[in-house]
C-alpha cells in the first residue's frame, strides 16, 4: 500500500472556486471573463467527488489500519468490523440444519416402512376380495382389511407431509445462513475504487453502527473544477463542451468537458433582482478533467478556458 501523503482537506472543502478577481465587482467580474481569442479564461481549484465509505454492519472494528494518504486498489480489504456472534449464529444454524437432516432420514425411513406395511394391507385385501367371492374367507376380514388400507393410506400422508414441513424449514435455515453469510461479508470494508484515503473518521477498536462513516476515498484519475460564469456568457455553454485547463509551471495543457450548469444563480438573491444586479448574476459550471498521470492534485488553482 503506497503513501501518497495527506492532502489539504480545508482546501478542497472550503476554497471553492472563484473567478480571476474576485466577484464583488462589475468591472472585476468582466476582467476575470474577458475574451482571449475566441475563448473565455477563468480560475478554480480542482476539486475530486469523494466516496464516503460506511460500514453495513454493527459491532468493533477489529481492523482498519489504512491512513490517510494512502493508495488503495478496487477490492483491496481495508478493515474488518468483528463478526464473533455472525460465526456463531452460523454455527447454531449449521447445527439446526444437521438436525433437520437427521429428522429427514428418520422421516424417510418412516415413509419406506408405511409404504412397504400398506402395499402388504392392499395385497393381503385383494386375496381375501378373492377368497370372499369363492367362500374361502369372511365379509368381517375382508372390511377389518379394508379399514386397515385406509388407515396406512392416511399414515402415509401425514409422514410425507411431515417431509414437505422438514423440507420447508431447511429452507428457512439455509436463507438464514445467507443473510449470515451477507452480514459476513458486510462486515468487510472493501475499497469500491483506486484511489487514496482523504480522510479516516474511526479507528480500530471503536465501536461502529450501520451507516456509521468510516473512510472518504477518492479517485484522483478523475478531477473535477468549478467555475463560475456570468449570465451574459452562460448562454454560450453548453454540456459536453469541451474546456482547456492551465497549471502555472506545467507546459502541457489538460483537456476536461463540462459536465454540469448550475440551474440557480449566485450572489444575488433571485428575489431582489434589478438592472444593476442582474447582471452580477453567476452560475456555476463544473469540468471534469481526466488526470491519469497524477499532475493535477486536489486544490491546485488552475485557469479554464472555454
Amino acid at each position: 500500500m503506497k503513501r501518497l501523503g495527506k492532502y489539504p482537506r480545508h482546501n478542497r472543502r472550503f476554497a471553492r472556486t472563484v473567478p480571476l478577481v474576485a466577484l464583488a465587482a462589475l468591472p472585476a467580474l468582466l476582467i476575470a471573463c474577458s475574451p482571449r481569442g475566441n475563448s473565455f479564461a477563468y480560475t478554480g481549484r480542482m476539486d475530486v467527488d469523494p466516496i464516503i465509505l460506511s460500514a453495513q454492519a454493527n459491532g468493533v472494528i477489529d481492523v482498519l489500519t489504512v491512513k490517510e494518504g494512502d493508495a488503495v486498489r478496487k477490492g483491496e480489504l481495508l478493515g474488518q468490523i468483528n463478526t464473533d456472534r455472525l460465526q456463531a449464529q452460523r454455527r447454531q444454524q449449521e447445527a439446526q440444519l444437521a438436525e433437520l437432516d437427521v429428522r429427514r432420514s428418520a422421516a424417510e425411513a418412516q415413509i419406506r416402512q408405511a409404504e412397504a406395511q400398506l402395499k402388504f394391507t392392499r395385497d393381503t385385501l385383494a386375496k381375501t376380495e378373492k377368497l370372499l367371492s369363492e367362500g374361502g374367507a369372511t365379509r368381517q376380514r375382508r372390511d377389518e382389511l379394508a379399514t386397515q388400507a385406509t388407515v396406512g393410506e392416511q399414515n402415509l400422508a401425514a409422514l410425507q407431509s411431515n417431509i414437505k414441513l422438514i423440507s420447508a424449514q431447511e429452507d428457512a435455515v439455509k436463507a438464514g445462513i445467507d443473510l449470515t453469510d451477507i452480514a459476513v461479508r458486510d462486515a468487510r470494508i472493501v475499497s469500491p475504487i483506486d484511489g487514496i484515503v482523504l480522510d479516516k473518521f474511526h479507528y480500530q477498536g471503536e465501536l461502529a453502527a450501520t451507516g456509521t462513516p468510516l473512510l472518504e476515498l477518492a479517485n484522483l484519475e478523475d478531477l473535477t473544477v468549478e467555475i463560475y460564469v456570468p449570465l451574459a456568457a452562460l448562454g454560450s455553454i453548453k454540456i459536453g463542451e469541451s474546456a482547456s485547463v492551465s497549471v502555472d509551471g506545467v507546459a502541457r495543457r489538460f483537456s476536461g468537458r463540462v459536465t454540469w450548469i448550475s440551474s440557480e444563480a449566485e450572489f444575488t438573491p433571485k428575489t431582489i433582482l434589478t438592472q444593476e444586479t442582474q447582471t452580477t448574476l453567476v452560475y456555476g459550471v463544473k469540468i471534469r478533467v481526466p488526470n491519469p498521470d497524477g499532475i493535477l492534485k486536489i486544490g491546485m488553482p488552475v485557469e479554464v478556458r472555454l
